[in-house]
């Protein structure tokens, strides 16, 4: 069943050109691409919600759900000179923000107004996830998506030949740089400079995890499990109890 899966992923991100550092086996390409556009999609889908509560249009919110969502990844392959970058060899993750950023637009609409056609549809889901703060599933898909991020960040830098102490360093960036552009675009103190909530430091919890367990051999699997779980947990325990930086 895994291999008849992995193959259909190969042939998915294939056709549209996704590849991976010449070192790393294909078996991991499919797998880290599959991870990389789970995260886009959480990211992007997360960054549309925010836009909506801030009642941008939905140009406005593709913006938003476009830097969210490649922000990090970009500075990552940036810096580890990865060309073409990442978003640009592969159209599917450009694809995946349109169509999520569409979605959630319709959904999670920023008035009262929708579209009559598709009405009965989304407006009892429209109700559901409608808030004036943060919704929760908010918070959770971001958890999620921070965790998916610290975990390529640091696999990356890794397969890329960076230390143990380096790699940690673009978990951290590359989870963390899409909010601190949204936030950017928002005209305000990236979030993540400032004091309050657990955020940065759940994504270097888990990236430093991953490096240790890489550096001990541990199964890929199993390093790539307890550093988005670290992440995920870290974030959401500091939300649950309102656990603040120094």
């Amino acid at each position: 069943m895994f291999e008849q899966l992995t193959e259909v992923l190969r042939a998915v991100f294939s056709n549209f050109g996704v590849a991976g550092p010449e070192t790393t086996s294909e078996t991991i390409v499919v797998f880290q691409s599959t991870i990389q556009w789970m995260a886009i999609a959480l990211t992007a889908l997360a960054g549309v919600s925010e836009a909506r509560r801030r009642d941008l249009d939905f140009f406005g919110a593709l913006v938003i759900a476009f830097v969210a969502s490649v922000g990090g990844g970009t500075l990552r392959d940036l810096l580890l000179a990865r060309y073409p970058l990442f978003w640009v060899a592969s159209p599917i993750y450009l694809v995946t923000i349109f169509f999520v950023s569409t979605l959630g637009a319709l959904i999670i609409s920023g008035t009262t107004k929708g579209v009559t056609a598709i009405e009965p549809l989304v407006g009892p889901v429209r109700q559901v996830l409608k808030s004036d703060d943060t919704p929760g599933w908010v918070i959770v898909v971001d958890a999620l998506g921070l965790g998916l991020w610290a975990y390529l960040g640091t696999a990356f830098a890794l397969q890329a030949g960076a230390s143990l102490l380096v790699a940690p360093v673009f978990g951290v960036m590359t989870a963390g740089f899409g909010g601190v552009l949204r936030d950017v675009f928002f005209a305000q103190v990236p979030s993540m400079f400032k004091r309050g909530q657990l955020y940065a430091s759940g994504a270097a919890i888990g990236s430093i995890t991953y490096a240790i367990l890489f550096w001990m051999r541990a199964d890929a699997s199993i390093s790539f499990t307890l550093c988005v779980a670290i992440t995920f947990l870290v974030r959401m325990a500091s939300v649950r109890y309102d656990i603040h930086s120094l």
